[in-house]
């Protein structure tokens, strides 16, 4: 009997023990969540974190991605100091506690590879953000589907007007778009270079032909004779036809928006035939690499620029800019190329450090809408607005002089 009695005691332990939680649980169901005292804290399998609802991001980090060439153009630059950019911020303990990891692909410059590229670093690699994504044809490739999928992108490296206009509410230009620099330039040949007939000579793709359109539209306005436009494709090598085309045409001004290899190609064909026109050029062909492309033909040739001149030591700013270079990224040239780049990585680091703490995508975005009069970047000044994301709209113009890029006039905005 006393045996029987333990046996029933025993069995009845666990079966009471179950009651209770069973009981407990039943009033908290019953009477709802129960609520957090203030400044108590709650744990983490209760309180959702931050990795839980935004890509790319955890406590410790931060997933940024881009895309450029690293087997064609000269471009491939960019993407790589914005890397040493962000690994000098790494060393510096990060933003806001959170290091960063970039990701950039390579698209050897073809927009059917860029858009398999932003789909692994959305898809795949969850990236928080894009910085940095270059070619005009190529951000048109896939920014319906940044636009889709939310992903903001700072300073896609184009100037094409399609960024901002119509505005993308997650898209951030910063470089002064195509449309402005080929007009203010057609402005500036006409107005004070004494320009009388000017060609043309553009990439056979979105970029070359939105410089190619707003020239003729800044002629049209003024009732001028349309430019002849001479274009080649990226994939030329041999540009003495091209050199021809323009001289028959008879223009005493030849705008050039041209990467840095044709164009270089370009002047040194004309060089070689004889014919000395006037020359301007858009933003995109200023690096060192043009000089030796060119050869001495290019000498007189201006430059439209929005950054300050990459070798003007007498600009603290660009003094910074190069003991970057040389601490971390020693084997890229000193140029627009990796002084881009470098720009980028601090636009981009300011974007994270206003995002705060908890950073989210809107918050990202609603913060960089907030910006204004920024001036913590090589950009002179960088504004943004709920209503407006098109950044730079102001250019100087640099003279080619034996091997150097020399400043000839201060900042000018449209007429």
């Amino acid at each position: 009997m006393r045996q029987q009695l333990s046996k029933m005691q025993n069995r009845s332990v666990p079966r009471a023990a179950l009651v209770v939680p069973l009981l407990v649980a039943f009033l908290l169901t019953a009477c709802g969540p129960a609520s957090t005292a203030p400044g108590a804290t709650t744990t983490a399998s209760t309180a959702p974190t931050t990795a839980a609802v935004v890509p790319g991001v955890t406590d410790t980090e931060v997933v940024v991605g881009s895309w450029g060439p690293q087997d064609g153009p000269a471009y491939g630059a960019i993407d790589r100091t914005l890397d040493a950019y962000f690994k000098m911020i790494n060393d510096q303990g990060g933003i806001n506690g959170r290091k960063i990891r970039f990701i950039y692909e390579n698209d050897s410059y073809q927009p059917a590879k860029t858009v398999a590229a932003v789909k692994k670093l959305v898809e795949e690699d969850k990236v928080f953000a894009l910085c940095g994504g270059l070619g005009t044809a190529h951000n048109a490739a896939v920014m319906d589907y940044l636009v889709s999928n939310n992903v903001p992108h700072v300073w896609p490296a184009t100037g094409t007007t399609a960024l901002a206009v119509p505005l993308k509410k997650n898209i951030y230009a910063v470089q002064l778009n195509y449309t402005t620099e080929a007009t203010l330039a057609t402005q500036y040949a006409l107005d004070t270079m004494g320009t009388k007939k000017i060609a043309v000579f553009y990439q056979n793709d979105a970029f070359g032909k939105e410089g190619l359109d707003a020239v003729q539209a800044e002629l049209k306005k003024r009732g001028l004779p349309a430019a002849t436009g001479v274009s080649y494709e990226t994939a030329d090598t041999n540009f003495s036809a091209q050199a021809l085309k323009l001289q028959t045409t008879g223009a005493d001004t030849v705008i050039l928006y041209a990467v840095p290899k044709p164009g270089g190609s370009i002047i040194a064909e004309m060089g070689k035939i004889g014919y000395a026109p006037k020359l301007l050029s858009s933003s995109v062909i200023n690096d060192p690499s043009i000089f030796q492309l060119a050869g001495t033909a290019i000498n007189g040739m201006l430059i439209e620029a929005y950054l300050p001149a990459f070798d003007d030591t007498s600009n603290p700013k660009i003094v910074e800019y190069q003991a970057f270079m040389a601490k971390y990224a020693p084997k890229e040239q000193i140029g627009g190329f990796t002084e881009s780049g470098y720009t980028y990585g601090q636009v981009f680091s300011e974007a994270l450090k206003r995002g705060g703490k908890e950073l989210t995508r809107e918050g990202f975005m609603t913060n960089l809408d907030q910006m204004k009069d920024f001036t913590g970047s090589l950009v002179p000044s960088l504004s943004y607005s709920p209503t407006d994301h098109s950044g730079v709209k102001a250019a100087y113009f640099q003279a080619a002089k034996d091997g150097k890029f020399v400043t000839v006039t201060g900042f000018i905005t449209l007429k």
